[in-house]
């Protein structure tokens, strides 16, 4: 009896030793992580995303200025804002203490993002540093039903092919979140004419059904072609590539906008290479392109008749405008260093000799005595600008392209800024230096309305769609007309209406086709 007593006893006392050591590890373990070090850092920038590409919080390590940073995606939160409370390290790990805000009128679903920059003692050991994030005050957003899967169910369901990266938000009603998507002037699949259309889609973000859907058409098919001149609410210039009998044709075709009615006025087995109106509309210009050579052509738009007024040797003519209804000026480029400047005369059907340029001219305008002339480089979107008044007292004046006189003494073009990657729109005036006009939009192509009127073609930045831009050259104001899918664009200011050729990718398909727009109908997605 005593030996089992002294057993027992024995076994309680090691039992005790056992269990007071287990606690003093424990302790010691909890102390030594509970001892949390405040490290330096400092805020580069704090963003509310709504790009939805990846709705997860995680840390990622990234470059600025070649130091190291800190990018923390915060995961989906419902906020109007977020703050760091603390950043802390122990051992290998970082934690970053988060608070979201709540400020009235101002709370969306976002994706917070925080750029951080650490002090060099943690900056140069950041790759082998695990990162928590905190959330002191909320819990991220889960849904089953991300913006990938959402945009491709409805790619599928409503067959439409993306030219333009849609708007999407998220948005919550009652307990749910709801995708509200709205795509821009977008090609109706369905359809064999393809269809410009606005649609916008609501979907359950954790279904995945479809809440509702608006499809609105915004355009009207005129044909199948690519337009090569306008008239203001009267023509429309185009041509067709045809086969018949097994060989190619290009036929000209002439649309009355008023009337929607079309007629064949020219047809080749050749390549149209440009056509123009006359300023009376009573005739066209065209040069026909063959075997790398080239032929200037009159049309008369009434009786359809057509006359080769090509000079003698002249086989280079690629440039021509209208001066006025009787005469026609074009240049003809026989060699890379020589281009010659002609005019023809409708009433005595003379060819004249203007004068001769030592440079290749790629591009022209005139006014009066004055010309302006690009020199070709195929390198360089830039192109050396030249003036002269009729070939003599030649002067360089800048760099850039797409010239035009705006008034008597005003030249108007583009200057590609390389290191911005984008185009201004700068403006010379005679005898005097280069200005800009506009440099804070990346302007694409610019029309003339009249000599104090102008609409810019914007490229929109990360979007593959552009924005119409009036501009009053008199007080510089800018007003947003709409937003297009095209840059090769014609604009009727009178009706607001603009006339677009497209290439719609769908199903390898190579057809171009000519729409028209009404502006103030297509509710063309400027908010």
């Amino acid at each position: 009896m005593k030996k089992i007593s002294l057993f027992i006893f024995t076994a309680i006392i090691w039992i005790m030793l056992v269990g007071c050591n287990n606690t003093n590890n424990s302790q010691s373990k909890t102390s030594k992580k509970n001892e949390e070090e405040p490290i330096g850092y400092k805020i580069e920038h704090i963003v509310l995303s709504k790009g939805y590409q990846s709705i997860e919080p995680n840390v990622e390590i990234t470059k600025k200025n070649n130091d190291n940073t800190v990018l923390v995606s915060l995961g989906l939160v419902e906020c109007s804002g977020v703050t760091i409370d603390k950043i802390t390290k122990v051992d290998n790990e970082v934690n970053i203490y988060i608070n979201r805000l709540l400020e009235e009128d101002k709370i969306q679903l976002s994706i917070p993002q925080i750029l951080l920059s650490f002090d060099k003692n943690v900056s140069e050991k950041l790759d082998t540093l695990k990162f928590n994030i905190i959330n002191e005050n909320y819990t991220p957003i889960n849904i089953a039903v991300g913006k990938t899967q959402i945009l491709n169910k409805i790619y599928s369901q409503f067959k439409i092919s993306p030219n333009t990266i849609p708007d999407v938000n998220l948005l919550r009603y009652k307990d749910d979140y709801i995708w509200s998507i709205t795509f821009n002037s977008i090609f109706d699949k369905e359809n064999s004419k393809l269809p410009l259309v606005n649609l916008k889609v609501k979907a359950n973000a954790d279904t995945g059904e479809i809440i509702s859907s608006e499809k609105n058409v915004i355009s009207d098919y005129i044909d199948d072609g690519i337009v090569v001149d306008y008239s203001q609410n009267k023509y429309l210039l185009y041509k067709q590539e045809v086969l018949i009998d097994k060989r190619k044709y290009e036929i000209l075709w002439l649309y009355n906008i008023k009337t929607k009615e079309k007629e064949k006025i020219f047809s080749t087995t050749n390549l149209i290479y440009d056509a123009k109106f006359s300023p009376d509309y009573k005739n066209l210009s065209l040069i026909e392109n063959h075997n790398e050579n080239s032929s200037i052509y009159l049309i008369n738009i009434n009786d359809k008749s057509s006359k080769n007024i090509t000079p003698s040797g002249q086989y280079h003519i690629w440039l021509m405008k209208w001066a006025d209804k009787n005469h026609l000026y074009f240049v003809n480029n026989s060699s890379e260093k020589s281009s010659l400047f002609s005019k023809y005369t409708l009433n005595v059907g003379k060819t004249e000799g203007l004068f001769s340029i030592n440079k290749n001219v790629s591009s022209f305008d005139f006014n009066g005595e004055y010309f302006v002339f690009t020199e070709f480089d195929d390198k360089d979107l830039n192109k050396n600008i030249y003036i002269t008044k009729e070939g003599s007292d030649l002067k360089k004046i800048d760099e850039g392209f797409n010239i035009n006189f705006a008034g008597k003494e005003d030249v108007l073009y583009l200057k590609n800024i390389q290191k911005n990657d984008n185009n201004i729109l700068c403006s010379y005036t005679l005898n005097k230096d280069s200005k800009i006009v506009e440099d804070q939009l990346d302007i694409k192509n610019y029309l003339l309305i009249n000599n104090s009127d102008l609409v810019l073609i914007t490229r929109n930045t990360y979007n593959n769609d552009y924005t119409l831009v009036k501009l009053d050259m008199d007080n510089y104001s800018e007003t947003s007309i709409a937003k297009i899918v095209g840059d090769n664009l014609f604009y009727d200011s009178n009706q607001n209406t603009g006339y677009l050729n497209l290439s719609p990718s769908i199903n390898e398909s190579k057809r171009n086709i000519i729409y028209s727009i009404n502006f103030n109908k297509s509710n063309i997605g400027l908010n």
